[in-house]
């Protein structure tokens, strides 16, 4: 899987959810900017914010992939 594809999905789930991405960015501690960057594959992210992200998401992490 691409960062492109892993954006991809967090954006799409994070919408289906009805979550901006500036209520995950709230919800996780960190900066909307930071969302926007994971979203179109700018930077990589953490083991550690990938699990808060599906928990947020109340989802398996598997599903982010």
């Amino acid at each position: 899987m691409t960062a492109k594809e892993f954006g991809n999905n967090l954006a799409k789930i994070r919408t289906s959810k009805g979550l901006s991405a500036y209520e995950l960015s709230l919800r996780l501690g960190k900066d909307v900017s930071y969302i926007h960057k994971v979203e179109n594959a700018k930077i990589n992210t953490t083991l550690a914010v990938i699990l808060d992200v599906a928990d947020v998401l109340e989802i398996s992490p598997k599903e982010l992939f």
